[in-house]
């Protein structure tokens, strides 16, 4: 039996799909964790804090599913000591996919002046001891790092919070962190929004607000003792922490050396500062009696506005003063409820009575200023 030809061209390009070259095969997998590209280095007291982010995708782009080890090494680059040697491991240690630190305590050679640059490389080899090759470098510096920040004390003032501490001969600056204290715990969020480790979820958030105290150019070796923080808000809790660096530059670097931080410190900036007394109080009789056009019916009072911006308004007192000019009887409130405007009128003021009158701020907290100086003014009597 005979077919016709395009029924066996249609019978025979299945056959002919199914046997076509697949292409050259892959080779297996390595497993070789990829480069890490995050590598920091910081200088803190006698050790170098590491941090970086460990691969979670091998080279050939597979997730890694087994365990990890990092190599870390460091090389001294202009040290007559290390010259040609390379990199030396200085710490292997397990890791897991993401962020990942380490530290590595300085010999006491390192922990000693003249200061020269370290250059710190990691690798991250996988379970047979393989490694796709070492990272960029990241740079620190050797040398002695400058003294711990001692005997820290905060004291509110006026325009901030005065900070004061144990002077060094040091020309290493001082950098004080502030933390916001949250009033009440944040809200918990729901678990599957909890996308990131939970080491992270424990470590303390990073300073909102840096502040630096640094020496006098005329003497670089002075240590200012202290700074005022103006930034901060009113009915607050800040937390700081202080400690000095050491800034230097090696090769083209801009490095530090950082001291350990100081103890943290709680600060609650309540506000208990009244605002400054007015001035420029002023009286002047005013208006006119009906029964004897030279004659007055209240007295005008005036002053400068008070600068704080806290001001809620202004209270006035008035006290009599007899034929002898001396204050007689007891200070009288003349103002209910603080008056906004730098302007009174007494309207109240007896005809033929000289009284002295005093004007204090208050604030929005309720603290209220010590009285201006006072000013004495008299209505004519009716005739």
């Amino acid at each position: 039996m005979k077919f016709p030809v395009s029924i066996l061209a249609a019978l025979l390009i299945p056959f002919a799909l199914g046997c076509a070259s697949p292409g050259p095969p892959r080779p297996p997998s390595l497993h070789l964790p990829e480069v890490v590209d995050t590598l920091t280095a910081q200088r803190i007291a006698d050790g170098v804090e590491l941090h970086w982010t460990t691969p979670s995708r091998t080279t050939d782009d597979l997730d890694i599913t087994h365990p990890l080890i990092a190599e870390l090494c460091r090389e001294t680059p202009i040290s007559s000591a290390t010259s040609g040697r390379g990199c030396i491991a200085v710490k292997r240690l397990s890791v897991t996919p993401g962020p990942s630190e380490t530290t590595d305590l300085l010999p006491p050679a390192l922990t000693r002046d003249p200061v020269t640059l370290l250059a710190y490389r990691i690798q991250i080899f996988n379970s047979n001891g393989h490694s796709a090759g070492l990272s960029a470098e990241a740079f620190a510096l050797s040398g002695a790092a400058p003294p711990t920040v001692e005997h820290l004390r905060a004291t509110l003032v006026r325009s901030g919070i005065q900070f004061e501490w144990q002077p060094q001969a040091t020309s290493a600056s001082v950098q004080l962190d502030r933390f916001l204290v949250a009033a009440k715990p944040a809200k918990p969020q729901p678990v599957a929004a909890k996308t990131k480790r939970q080491s992270d979820l424990n470590s303390p958030p990073p300073a909102e607000v840096h502040l630096e105290a640094s020496s006098q150019p005329s003497n670089p070796d002075s240590d200012p003792g202290g700074v005022i923080d103006r930034t901060v808000q009113r009915d607050q809790t800040y937390r700081y922490t202080a400690m000095r660096v050491r800034k230097l530059t090696l090769d083209g670097h801009v490095l530090e050396l950082h001291s350990l931080s100081s103890p943290p410190i709680t600060v609650v900036t309540h506000d208990t500062f009244p605002p400054v007394p007015p001035s420029g109080l002023a009286a002047i009789p005013s208006g006119t009696s009906p029964r004897n056009p030279s004659s007055h019916l209240s007295i005008d009072l005036s002053w400068e506005p008070v600068p704080d911006l806290d001001v809620a308004g202004y209270i006035v007192y008035r006290q009599q003063v007899d034929a002898a000019g001396t204050l007689t009887g007891p200070s009288i409130r003349l103002t209910v409820a603080p008056v906004v405007s730098p302007s009174f009128s007494d309207h109240t003021a007896a005809p033929g009575q000289t009284y002295a009158y005093r004007v204090t701020a208050i604030d929005t907290t309720g603290n209220e200023s010590a009285p201006s100086a006072d000013v004495r003014e008299t209505l004519e009597p009716f005739r």
